[in-house]
């Protein structure tokens, strides 16, 4: 495949995980709760996958393999859960913001346990990250602190599962991986929307919009990023992702109304800036399951 196609199927990743949130707005504006939602979407994920894993004839995790992505599953409905309702109480774009300061806590995490070094460079990088999250969340603390801890939470428990998915995927198929994992998370957001009490949607509009975060910001997202990294790098993918809070910060201003302060631009390409020196050098091999959120998530 010529690298333009690569690039641009990750770029497609990049819309389709960055879009997520606004589809998220969309559908709380319908009614809907965000444990429901998450339910709904990863039993539509899981659907639409599972026939898929089938027809390639993938082989499925077993024994302590199995158990770990069934963790990575409870850690991804953890995530998820923090990040969908951080955007009920902060916008879009802060959130999607929050969320990407996943890489540096990775960073952290590699250095507290002696998979890096934390060398000059390194240490310039996550300062510069600190100070741009402290920019951005000038603005927007007496506002919006419930979404800021909720967001913050959202980018911790991801970056134990990129660590912990990190040391599980190197033997197993990243579909049949992804496929143990979003059933996981399905049974983990299922029980808790029958926990909570929560109802199925009754309108279209919920149901599109649910529809759009299960094929085009989780299924579709999620391959398009699996085959463009398979030719261009896990590296370089990386990079590109980082347009995701960009695409949902824009989309939430030209489609939901939503505000953005200098001091959230400032900050926000700062922690970017950073979170691109850092992928740009050698570092110890991130999963490549296709499960990233949110944001990732």
């Amino acid at each position: 495949m010529p690298q333009h196609y690569a690039i641009a199927l990750v770029l497609l990743s990049a819309l389709g995980f960055g879009s997520m949130a606004i589809f998220a707005k969309i559908a709380y504006a319908a009614g809907i709760t965000p444990t429901m939602l998450l339910a709904l979407r990863f039993a539509l994920a899981v659907a639409i996958l599972a026939p898929v894993v089938w027809l390639r004839r993938l082989p499925l995790p077993r024994g302590r393999a199995l158990a770990g992505f069934v963790l990575m599953g409870a850690l991804y409905t953890a995530q998820s859960q923090c990040y969908f309702t951080a955007l009920m109480h902060a916008s879009s774009g802060l959130v999607g913001l929050l969320l990407y300061v996943y890489p540096i806590l990775v960073t952290l995490m590699a250095v507290a346990f002696g998979w890096e070094k934390l060398d000059r460079r390194t240490l310039q990088l996550l300062a510069l990250a600190v100070v741009g999250m402290a920019i951005t969340l000038g603005d927007n603390l007496q506002g919006q602190p419930l979404g800021i801890v909720l967001g913050l939470l959202a980018a911790a428990v991801y970056a134990v599962y990129i660590v912990v998915g990190g040391r599980l995927t190197q033997n197993t198929d990243p579909l049949a991986a992804t496929l143990v994992v979003m059933a996981a998370a399905a049974v983990g957001n299922g029980a808790l929307a029958l926990a909570g009490g929560s109802s199925l949607p009754s309108g279209v509009t919920a149901w599109l919009a649910i529809g759009a975060i299960a094929l085009f910001s989780t299924v579709l997202a999620i391959a398009s990023f699996l085959i463009g990294i398979k030719y261009i790098g896990p590296a370089r993918a990386s990079i590109i992702s980082t347009l995701e809070p960009v695409i949902t910060l824009c989309l939430g201003v030209a489609l939901l109304g939503e505000s953005v302060s200098g001091g959230q631009l400032v900050g926000g390409t700062m922690v970017l800036a950073a979170v691109v020196m850092l992928s740009l050098r050698p570092r110890a091999p991130l999963p490549v399951d296709g499960t990233r959120d949110g944001a990732r998530a």
